[in-house]
């Protein structure tokens, strides 16, 4: 399965809040920084909040704040909130229709893919990406 925008969008969201930590940002900021369309980011928010990675305040001076541990949140379990599960192949998702796993000879191959990716996904946490997305813009 392939990640979606959606779930891009929901990383970019994250990582505008946590190169602001403790303010409030405007959801139209946030789309605006992040090229994010606009119309996607209320449905994220309201998953990002429900989990209890972001709060929102209402008003003059209101917007959306990253209340998560960046350190605490895999890209994993961001992309996952969004998508749910993730598999790169349909007979490795939750509930594929393979009938031939017993025979075939991808299986393993697709098995090893998928586990590589899921480690990739799962260590590498929203502060590792601000500090990519940090050294991209100095240079470094």
């Amino acid at each position: 399965m392939e990640i979606t925008k959606k779930a891009e969008y929901a990383i970019s969201a994250l990582l505008e809040l946590a190169m602001n930590p403790g303010q409030y940002i405007s959801s139209k900021e946030i789309a605006f920084r992040q090229n994010i369309p606009a119309n996607f980011l209320p449905q994220i928010v309201a998953l990002l909040g429900n989990r209890g990675w972001v709060e929102g305040m209402r008003g003059p001076g209101g917007g959306v704040r990253l209340t998560g541990d960046p350190h605490k949140i895999s890209v994993l379990e961001i992309v996952e909130l969004i998508e749910g599960p993730i598999a790169i192949t349909k007979c490795l998702s939750i509930g594929g229709s393979c009938t031939k796993e017993d025979n075939c000879p991808l299986n393993p191959v697709w098995k090893k893919a998928q586990n590589a990716m899921l480690a990739v996904l799962s260590q590498t946490t929203l502060a590792d990406v601000l500090e990519i997305s940090r050294l991209k813009n100095t240079g470094g």
